[in-house]
């Protein structure tokens, strides 16, 4: 079962479905060998080669994947969710090292599988994010010159727009604040606020470079576009421009998700995520090129994201700290939409974070849906961050900051 959402599985006909096994069935299957041959010996046979399929070789760290499965499995048991994905990520490339969702299937049994077990949540599963949007509202607002981190508001427990009132998640007014505790408190009104202050083309101009509304085009099957209504659109409110600022009323995938926040993690350059590394054809190799996706954001808007998210990791989100290493990140709790208005008590809890903050190596998101141990992100998805952090820095042998700072300023005092 180990991958099964990446790979994919090949029917009896030779037909691969979902996954990468669907995305490249061309290139996996070659072209049979059939022909009719004449059996009168009069006439010249001809030999008929098919070409082979070629190989794939992927950017999935194998080692990783175990892992990242390993600790979504335990996840989903101690937090008691239903379901769950996690995303390991070089924010450099936008190759994935790694990519998990329960549950799973497996590939091997094609007779076996459970009906609708194939679809992808990864790539294929919209959802309203929540507070981890606050980390693009914050961008956007940071870039296009609407506010500075000290740039300051009044948080009186409530904003409305467009006929819509936005409270805190607490339901508490925190008075003057400015943009780094907006975002370590991830306050509601807050991101509404500074929405309101940049306006809808703004707002909406810098969500489109980010990748919502728009698939990312990543080398799997079946990837959904999410769901991003803009202004002049029928679907779009006045009110949306505040509750998308905090990540309601809008829906992305869990790739969508980690690969506008990796902009942050990479100078401000959104890459495109891809998983197949390589195509091998005989001796012709076709190696995949990192591709960038384009710069949304400044580089320096980017480092100013990356310490605003660092300090709101170590005020409000110890549970995601890992020792050794400074972590940025930022948690989300969504409240889930159904068919009549929101479910009253379950919640998906997500944290996307990336490190070392300085010179980011990886970034992760994990998403559990409807956990019942706790209501919040940051008691769910995130411990479950640090705890896979710990063995993903050995894995990728990621030195802790100390070692990595002395070895770098020992190196003519860089």
């Amino acid at each position: 079962q180990l991958m099964c959402h990446v790979l994919g599985y090949v029917n009896y006909d030779n037909i691969g479905g979902a996954g990468v096994e669907g995305e490249y069935q061309s290139e996996l299957a070659g072209e049979a060998a059939s022909d009719t041959v004449s059996i009168s010996p009069l006439r010249e046979q001809k030999s008929v080669i098919a070409r082979e399929g070629s190989d794939l070789v992927l950017t999935i760290d194998r080692n990783i994947q175990y892992v990242v499965e390993r600790h979504l499995k335990e996840a989903l048991v101690e937090h008691g969710a239903v379901s769950g994905s996690i995303i390991v990520m070089n924010p450099r490339t936008g190759a994935i090292l790694a990519m998990a969702a329960e549950p799973c299937y497996s590939p091997n049994e094609v007779l076996e599988i459970p009906e609708g077990a194939t679809f992808n949540p990864l790539v294929s599963a919209a959802y309203e994010p929540g507070s981890v949007m606050k980390l693009i509202t914050m961008a956007a607002a940071l870039d296009s010159g609407t506010v500075t981190p000290q740039t300051t508001y009044v948080d009186n427990g409530a904003i409305e727009v467009g006929g819509h009132i936005s409270y805190n998640w607490d339901r508490g007014a925190h008075g003057t604040v400015d943009m780094t505790t907006l975002l370590a408190r991830s306050l509601n009104v807050g991101a509404a606020t500074i929405a309101t202050w940049m306006g809808p083309t703004t707002f909406y101009d810098y969500y489109q470079r980010f990748g919502f509304g728009r698939p990312t085009n990543i080398d799997i099957m079946s990837e959904a576009e999410g769901l991003m209504p803009l202004p002049g659109g029928s679907d779009w409110q006045e009110s949306f421009l505040a509750t998308n600022s905090y990540g309601q009323a809008l829906a992305v995938t869990p790739l969508q998700m980690i690969s506008s926040v990796s902009a942050l993690a990479n100078g401000g350059v959104l890459m495109q995520p891809y998983v197949v590394a390589e195509i091998r054809d005989g001796d012709d190799v076709r190696r995949h090129e990192p591709t960038p996706a384009g710069q949304v954001i400044s580089a320096e808007t980017a480092a100013q994201m990356t310490a605003m998210a660092t300090v709101a990791v170590q005020q409000e989100v110890q549970e995601a700290l890992v020792e050794g290493y400074t972590v940025a990140g930022k948690t989300g709790t969504a409240q889930i939409a159904e068919p009549f208005g929101y479910h009253p008590t379950d919640v998906i809890g997500s944290f996307i974070g990336w490190l070392p903050a300085d010179d980011p190596q990886m970034i992760v998101f994990v998403k559990l849906d409807r956990p019942t141990s706790a209501p919040w992100g940051s008691m769910t998805a995130a411990p479950v961050f640090s705890k896979l952090a710990k063995e993903l820095v050995v894995l990728l042998d990621i030195p802790p900051d100390a070692i990595r700072l002395q070895a770098n300023s020992g190196m003519g005092g860089g």
